[in-house]
């Protein structure tokens, strides 16, 4: 089964902060639900991480992972090259500074589990992850550079390969420690 999810939201830290804290791949256990365990293997002449060994949990399934990084100034992507439980995926986080020097960030991913799994299950459950990882992100972000960064959250269409049409979500939602009550709901 796979799916895809996007997630759009602006946090009011500068852009080269943002992009200091997701490089910090050895601290995602800290913001991401999915992961316990992740050690960088080898990195790149910059000192950005480009090969990781991932312990993580996928629907209640563990998983060990050999995951590829890809850096640039302003997007981290990764792809699961391999996967103990033969799943895979992939995504991006993408940085763009706004007008009045916050970031807006798109967070992309890609899931795909070799288990027969309800689609609206599936997609269900990797929507609410991607709530969770986005409000411990910015959390995290807000504890390493020491700035408290209010934003807004807006959702993105979620998009499966299977062929569903996108959804359009509401206004953008304000983020101010906690999400809002409706966060994420069509």
């Amino acid at each position: 089964m796979r799916t895809k999810t996007d997630h759009r939201f602006i946090i009011d830290i500068d852009p080269d902060q943002v992009m200091e804290a997701l490089l910090m791949v050895e601290q995602l256990p800290d913001w991401s639900p999915s992961y316990q365990d992740v050690r960088v293997a080898t990195r790149d002449k910059l000192g950005r991480p480009k090969r990781a060994y991932v312990s993580a949990t996928l629907m209640g399934r563990p998983d060990r992972q050999v995951v590829e990084y890809t850096c640039s100034e302003n997007r981290v992507a990764w792809k699961v090259s391999e996967s103990s439980a033969g799943a895979g995926g992939q995504g991006w986080f993408d940085l763009a500074e706004t007008e009045d020097g916050g970031t807006e960030v798109w967070y992309h991913t890609e899931l795909y589990l070799p288990i027969p799994a309800p689609g609206m299950f599936l997609k269900r459950t990797a929507r609410r992850e991607g709530e969770t990882t986005i409000e411990n992100f910015i959390s995290f972000v807000e504890s390493v550079t020491g700035i408290e960064g209010l934003g807004e959250v807006e959702e993105a269409p979620y998009v499966e390969q299977a062929g569903y049409e996108p959804q359009a979500y509401s206004q953008p939602l304000h983020y101010g420690g906690r999400l809002e009550p409706g966060f994420g709901t069509a």
